[in-house]
């Protein structure tokens, strides 16, 4: 076992779990040094025995735990934190997992580090879950919570999963996110809806006509801006989640458009055209005391905020194409980021603070995801099949969402921060411009 898990577990030994991570491209070693500092943490070795329920148990009970543990397990590996010790093909580990007297040495010939365990305890009108952690190099129990079983199951996996993370790296987990975004119901409507983060429990949330676009979610995880048509300007808006309730940010004359929300949820900056063409404005969160940020003939458009709130980066042609700039919320030290590349837009700023996200042209026209860091001298390509737009940070800076069109139809994908593992997580006919959460509560 390394010093620093030794660290770890000594700290944590017998704790609860809590309540409830063209220039030359930048090498992906590099890009990993940069992204965790520094580039010593080393992923634990998990091995997930099968969640156990008493004989006489019912079938569904059954299944219902065992899909439980699918979503639980499916979380911790999306979590990058861990590697996973598993049987070969056509094998199963039977070492006991007793509460009382659990194999803790067969289950340390497996190579892993820590063993987790769950048990399912049937209570009268309160059924529970009870999750074990162990140490294997030391034999002994590092934590044990129980948890109440309830209808919304899988967002229980998720809270299991954020709170093993918590304890094992000190990190939050993002299992406990959702993803919104505009999708298409028919010509001329598109409506906001969420997923979680894996794709689950889809749910539309307005429903007035019109195109809903560009969704951005608060801080606070309960209000998100976002752009309609109104009679005769884009608008922007924001939506309270918590009672459905719509209020007004800007219904200026000309584009109301490319909201982000400030990191601590007070401040607004969009792209607005009343005073001719589009510049980057700041608006309290009410929608009140504006103030200009940008002051040139060019286009300036899709602000996104540094993760201190005292920076922002934007898209402006105000070099004849579109090239992401860097500026100072007072306006002071405007600056280039992008130089490969002829066209760079969507900048999304990485909640890490040392990575921006962007779509950029490619010579054969498709347009790609790649990221930089905020110097601007290194860059690293993420996608290459069909066209992929729209990226946006998971909280733990860790993944990407985005849309893209590799299948025929524009859906929302996540992949990791380098690229790998891409998949996809809507099947909805048409999934444009996703914005994640932050990690919630429920």
């Amino acid at each position: 076992m390394s010093s620093g898990l030794q660290i770890c577990l000594s700290f944590i030994l017998l704790t609860q779990l809590p309540d409830t991570t063209e220039r030359s491209p930048i090498s992906v070693e590099e890009l990993w040094l940069k992204l965790t500092l520094s580039g010593s943490r080393q992923r634990l070795s998990l091995v997930i025995a099968d969640f156990t329920t008493p004989r006489g148990t019912k079938s569904d009970t059954v299944s219902l735990v065992a899909q439980l543990q699918q979503v639980f397990t499916a979380d911790l590996r999306f979590s990058l934190y861990f590697t996973f010790e598993e049987p070969e093909s056509g094998k199963v580990y039977n070492f006991p997992t007793d509460p009382k007297k659990p194999d803790l040495k067969g289950w340390a010939t497996t190579g892993a580090q820590i063993l987790i365990c769950g048990d399912y305890v049937p209570r009268k009108g309160n059924a529970q879950l009870n999750l074990r952690l162990y140490d294997l190099a030391s034999s002994r129990l590092i934590a044990s919570k129980p948890y109440n079983l309830r209808p919304e199951w899988r967002w229980l996996a998720h809270q299991m999963a954020d709170d093993v993370i918590k304890l094992l790296t000190g990190e939050d987990g993002v299992s406990c996110t959702r993803i919104a975004f505009s999708r298409a119901l028919a010509a001329g409507n598109k409506e906001l809806a969420v997923v979680d983060y894996d794709g689950a429990n889809l749910e539309q949330i307005t429903g007035s006509g019109g195109l809903k676009l560009f969704p951005d979610w608060a801080p606070d995880g309960n209000r998100i801006a976002y752009c309609a048509y109104g009679t005769s300007s884009l608008n922007c808006y924001l939506l309270d989640l918590t009672n459905r309730k719509v209020a007004v940010i800007s219904e200026r004359t000309g584009l109301n458009t490319t909201p982000a929300i400030s990191p601590d949820g007070k401040t607004i900056a969009l792209s607005l055209s009343f005073e001719g063409n589009s510049e980057i404005y700041l608006l309290d969160i009410n929608g009140r005391n504006l103030r200009r940020l940008t002051n040139h003939p060019a286009i300036d458009i899709s602000p996104t905020w540094s993760p201190n709130g005292r920076q922002l980066a934007f898209v402006s042609d105000r070099t004849g194409t579109p090239q992401i700039y860097i500026i100072n919320v007072d306006g002071t030290d405007l600056h280039r980021l992008t130089f490969a590349g002829s066209y760079n837009t969507s900048p999304v700023w990485s909640p890490k603070g040392d990575l921006i996200a962007f779509v950029q042209r490619q010579p054969d026209g498709a347009n790609q995801i790649c990221v930089t860091n905020i110097l601007g001298d290194s860059y690293l390509r993420l996608t290459y099949q069909g066209n992929n737009e729209e990226p946006t940070w998971s909280p733990d800076g860790l993944h990407l969402a985005f849309t893209s069109n590799r299948t025929g139809t524009w859906e929302i994908w996540t992949m990791d921060w380098n690229g790998a593992n891409q998949r996809q997580i809507t099947r909805t006919g048409g999934a444009f411009s996703p914005t994640w959460s932050p990690r919630l509560r429920r």
